[in-house]
Protein backbone atom coordinates (compact mmCIF):
# COMPACT_ATOMS: atom_id res chain seq x y z
CA UNK A 1 0.00 0.00 0.00
CA UNK A 2 1.72 3.39 -1.00
CA UNK A 3 0.19 5.89 1.97
CA UNK A 4 -0.12 9.37 1.54
CA UNK A 5 2.24 12.37 3.26
CA UNK A 6 1.83 15.99 3.56
CA UNK A 7 3.93 18.50 4.75
CA UNK A 8 2.57 21.57 5.23
CA UNK A 9 4.16 25.01 5.92
CA UNK A 10 2.14 27.83 8.12
CA UNK A 11 3.70 31.32 8.59
CA UNK A 12 1.54 32.60 10.78
CA UNK A 13 0.53 36.22 11.82
CA UNK A 14 2.70 38.02 14.25
CA UNK A 15 1.89 36.81 18.19
CA UNK A 16 0.00 33.54 16.70
CA UNK A 17 1.79 30.67 17.75
CA UNK A 18 0.74 30.11 21.21
CA UNK A 19 -3.00 30.40 20.18
CA UNK A 20 -2.14 27.81 16.72
CA UNK A 21 0.60 25.42 18.44
CA UNK A 22 -2.90 24.95 21.11
CA UNK A 23 -4.64 23.95 18.31
CA UNK A 24 -2.55 22.08 16.02
CA UNK A 25 -1.69 20.21 19.31
CA UNK A 26 -5.09 18.96 19.85
CA UNK A 27 -5.55 18.24 16.41
CA UNK A 28 -2.23 15.56 16.01
CA UNK A 29 -3.43 14.24 18.99
CA UNK A 30 -6.95 13.73 17.64
CA UNK A 31 -5.76 12.74 14.34
CA UNK A 32 -3.58 9.81 15.77
CA UNK A 33 -5.53 8.35 18.84
CA UNK A 34 -8.88 8.72 16.96
CA UNK A 35 -8.41 8.05 13.10
CA UNK A 36 -7.12 4.78 12.30
CA UNK A 37 -6.20 5.83 8.41
CA UNK A 38 -3.78 8.43 10.16
CA UNK A 39 0.00 6.94 10.22
CA UNK A 40 1.87 10.06 11.78
CA UNK A 41 0.88 13.51 12.33
CA UNK A 42 3.95 15.68 13.82
CA UNK A 43 3.52 19.43 14.70
CA UNK A 44 7.42 20.66 13.77
CA UNK A 45 8.48 24.18 14.87
CA UNK A 46 11.51 25.97 13.20
CA UNK A 47 13.86 28.12 16.08
CA UNK A 48 15.50 30.26 13.74
CA UNK A 49 11.90 32.11 12.78
CA UNK A 50 9.47 32.13 15.60
CA UNK A 51 6.29 32.89 13.16
CA UNK A 52 6.95 28.87 10.73
CA UNK A 53 5.67 25.80 11.70
CA UNK A 54 5.21 22.57 9.78
CA UNK A 55 2.98 19.45 9.82
CA UNK A 56 4.15 16.22 8.58
CA UNK A 57 0.99 13.58 8.30
CA UNK A 58 1.34 10.53 6.54
CA UNK A 59 -2.48 8.93 5.58
CA UNK A 60 -2.96 5.45 4.61
CA UNK A 61 -4.58 6.60 1.22
CA UNK A 62 -7.37 9.34 0.02
CA UNK A 63 -10.10 8.19 1.95
CA UNK A 64 -8.31 8.24 5.49
CA UNK A 65 -7.39 11.54 4.65
CA UNK A 66 -11.26 13.14 3.80
CA UNK A 67 -11.88 11.01 6.69
CA UNK A 68 -9.73 13.43 8.91
CA UNK A 69 -11.22 16.27 7.43
CA UNK A 70 -14.64 15.49 8.36
CA UNK A 71 -13.08 15.00 12.08
CA UNK A 72 -14.31 17.21 14.94
CA UNK A 73 -10.99 17.78 16.09
CA UNK A 74 -9.97 18.98 12.71
CA UNK A 75 -12.96 20.97 12.11
CA UNK A 76 -12.00 22.82 15.72
CA UNK A 77 -8.78 23.60 14.96
CA UNK A 78 -9.48 25.13 11.68
CA UNK A 79 -12.00 26.94 13.32
CA UNK A 80 -9.24 28.03 16.15
CA UNK A 81 -6.98 28.87 13.27
CA UNK A 82 -7.97 30.29 10.25
CA UNK A 83 -7.64 34.03 11.70
CA UNK A 84 -3.86 33.16 13.13
CA UNK A 85 -2.24 31.83 9.23
CA UNK A 86 -0.71 34.40 7.26
CA UNK A 87 0.11 31.72 4.32
CA UNK A 88 0.01 28.03 4.27
CA UNK A 89 1.72 25.76 1.71
CA UNK A 90 0.71 22.00 0.93
CA UNK A 91 3.32 19.44 -0.82
CA UNK A 92 1.64 16.20 -1.41
CA UNK A 93 3.86 13.30 -1.23
CA UNK A 94 3.79 9.55 -1.51
CA UNK A 95 5.30 7.84 1.36
CA UNK A 96 7.69 5.22 1.16
CA UNK A 97 7.42 2.55 4.11
CA UNK A 98 10.97 1.51 6.10
CA UNK A 99 11.95 -1.28 3.94
CA UNK A 100 9.57 -0.87 0.71
CA UNK A 101 11.16 -0.83 -2.74
CA UNK A 102 9.60 1.80 -4.53
CA UNK A 103 9.05 1.44 -8.45
CA UNK A 104 7.75 3.97 -10.76
CA UNK A 105 7.26 1.41 -13.32
CA UNK A 106 4.91 -0.90 -11.03
CA UNK A 107 2.50 2.47 -10.49
CA UNK A 108 3.32 4.50 -13.23
CA UNK A 109 2.86 7.26 -10.24
CA UNK A 110 6.29 9.24 -8.85
CA UNK A 111 4.39 9.81 -5.77
CA UNK A 112 5.32 13.24 -6.08
CA UNK A 113 2.69 16.14 -6.19
CA UNK A 114 1.71 19.35 -5.67
CA UNK A 115 -1.88 20.05 -4.19
CA UNK A 116 -4.10 21.85 -1.24
CA UNK A 117 -4.88 20.38 1.87
CA UNK A 118 -8.14 21.86 2.75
Amino acid sequence: MKRLALWVEFELKPGAMPAFLTAARDDATGSVTREPGCRRFDVLVDPQRTDRVCFYEVYDDEVALDAHRAMPHFQAYQRATEHLVASKTVTRLGAIEGGDRFDEANDGDSGVSGGQHE
